[in-house]
């Protein structure tokens, strides 16, 4: 599925080097512009740095230290309100009511995922328009 878009800038976070090396290469193939962290905090950075020029957030849930991917997403809140973040997790957290939220509001993709897969959960959000950054953090 190849599409023209206008070009996008993604910032992807994710604490495995290889996992967020292997977003990168197939978001650029689908003509994104792809900002990369791995770490929240540093993510953080990115975000005041870039600012309005960052279209999306794609962040894992479960990463090292305080900063994890719903905590992050409640800070870009703060700071960003409008930037939208969608969320990817190979974590089993179906007890987790935050969880089951942004599971059934589509903003949640579950590895291992397949690159045409990863491509439509970016396309079908960034064609809705911004999203919501969810209301509430969890802390993982």
């Amino acid at each position: 599925m190849q599409t023209t878009k206008i070009s996008r800038t993604i910032l992807v976070v994710d604490d495995e080097a290889p996992i967020l090396d292997c977003i990168r290469r197939i978001l650029e193939q689908a003509k994104y512009i792809v900002l990369t962290s791995p770490s929240g905090g540093h993510a953080l950075d990115v975000i005041a740095k870039k600012g309005a020029s960052i279209d999306l957030v794609l962040a894992d849930i479960v990463m090292p230290g305080s900063i994890g991917g719903c905590t992050l997403a409640a800070k870009i809140r703060q700071r960003e309100e409008k930037l939208p973040v969608l969320f990817m997790t190979g974590a089993l957290l179906e007890d987790d009511e935050y969880m089951a939220e942004i599971a059934e509001k589509r903003l949640l993709l579950r590895k291992p995922f397949l690159p045409k897969e990863l491509v439509e959960f970016i396309d079908s959000h960034l064609a809705e328009g911004r999203l919501p950054v969810p209301e509430r953090a969890a802390i993982f």
